[in-house]
């Protein structure tokens, strides 16, 4: 199989969004547990975000091999086989109870999800590509809603099981979920007929320097708009229990308002992008996204000082909300600009992306984690704020047509 007929095309869309919203699911279900999982292993901030900063390393080598994986098993059987290290390393958080675990069990979920984030990615623009459509933010999309499943379910039942219990189940259901729906996914034939369409610069030739430059912007970008993101799943919860006052369960709600307008964002962009181009919506996404969290950390921090924790759990909610809405358009966008770029097979231009992302966000997430320990978590996370803003400032260089001027 080469060139997908139309129904084979939409059996791989609705099969990727599937399996996006069981990843999401798989991930969502332990960020929102992290308060205790960090409470379980005696942590401090800045020791517990070290220790998940190591995540990164692991993406970082998941990401060096990513073109090599896809291109011996096929994106559709890799995604399927590293979703179950995902699984694996989630459960692993819900059983740590020593410092020195966390880790471990971080760096084998970096390597494992940036290897599922290659596979799926590659599908995404595949289809893409051949349905003539901007579907990557409605992908990424499906993930938001499974991770606001998974953060809803997580509210709903913290103060019942524990986390080993309630992340095991939610692992369960989400691989099984995965295992099923992968196989809608384009077949390796689909991976090779690509590589084939973009083999101007070949399998083991040095991508030119034109390229380079090019793609390192775009890692940038994605850099500045992940730092923020993933952020959120990191300290959200923590936030809201240790620095707000918020009870257990109630903690999760930062989170959710997060995914529940990352969701509205992504189902509703893709027409926006087609309509406005890329560089403006990330553009307006990451300068109010970035301000709209900043104020809110601020002002949040302002009335927890002064014991108005309802009101602060209130305007940290609403943040978080602006944050989602203004992140949402950027790693969809992101990887729709590398996977477009002319001549570079798709696999080759998303894993070394990801790989330069990775190894900032490793600098970024650590500089987070550092400033935990001088000013406090919540002026320690004004710099994913920050970083936001700087997204939304350099996409005015993502036109692709920059590389033809080159």
């Amino acid at each position: 199989m080469a060139i997908p007929d139309l129904a084979r095309i939409k059996r791989a869309r609705w099969g990727l969004r599937a399996t996006f919203f069981f990843m999401g699911m798989a991930v969502a279900g332990t960020a929102a547990r992290f308060a205790e999982i960090k409470s379980n292993t005696n942590a401090s901030d800045t020791a517990f975000g070290v220790s998940i900063m190591l995540g990164n390393l692991g993406a970082i080598v998941g990401n060096l091999f990513g073109r090599k994986v896809a291109h011996r098993f096929g994106t559709r059987t890799m995604a399927k086989i590293v979703m179950t290290g995902v699984g694996i390393s989630q459960i692993g958080y819900g059983f740590a109870n020593h410092l020195w675990q966390l880790p471990f069990i971080a760096f084998l979920a970096g390597l494992t999800y940036s290897l599922a984030n290659v596979a799926c990615n590659t599908q995404g623009s595949m289809i893409q590509e051949f349905s003539g459509k901007s579907l990557m933010p409605s992908f990424h999309g499906s993930w938001s809603v499974g991770a606001l499943t998974a953060s809803l379910i997580a509210g709903s039942v913290a103060k019942h099981f524990s986390p080993a219990t309630h992340i095991s189940f939610n692992i369960f259901v989400a691989i099984f979920g995965i295992y099923v729906f992968t196989s809608a996914l384009f077949p390796k034939s689909v991976d090779e007929a690509d590589m084939k369409r973009n083999a101007d610069v070949g399998h083991k030739d040095p991508i030119p320097d034109n390229l380079k430059r090019f793609i390192n912007l775009v890692a940038l970008g994605s850099l500045l708009a992940t730092i923020a993101e993933v952020s959120v799943a990191d300290w959200s919860s923590i936030l809201l229990r240790e620095d707000l006052n918020t009870g257990i369960g109630l903690n999760t709600l930062g989170f959710s308002a997060f995914t529940f307008t990352q969701i509205i964002g992504r189902f509703t962009v893709g027409k926006i992008i087609d309509k406005h181009g890329i560089p403006k919506v990330i553009r307006i996404g990451g300068i109010v996204g970035g301000i709209g969290y900043a104020a809110g950390l601020l002002i949040s921090h302002s009335l927890a000082k002064g014991h108005h924790n309802h009101a602060a759990l209130i305007v940290m909610c609403i943040s978080y909300a602006i944050l989602g809405f203004g992140v949402s358009p950027m790693p969809p966008s992101y990887v729709s600009v590398a996977g477009s770029i002319p001549g570079l097979p798709t696999t080759r231009a998303l894993s070394r992306m990801a790989m330069i992302a990775a190894s900032g966000f490793f600098l970024g997430r650590g500089i987070v984690s550092v400033l935990t320990g001088f000013i406090g978590l919540p002026l320690a996370l004004l710099a994913p704020a920050f970083a936001l803003i700087g997204s939304g400032l350099l996409a005015s260089h993502l036109h692709l047509d920059r590389i033809k001027k080159e």
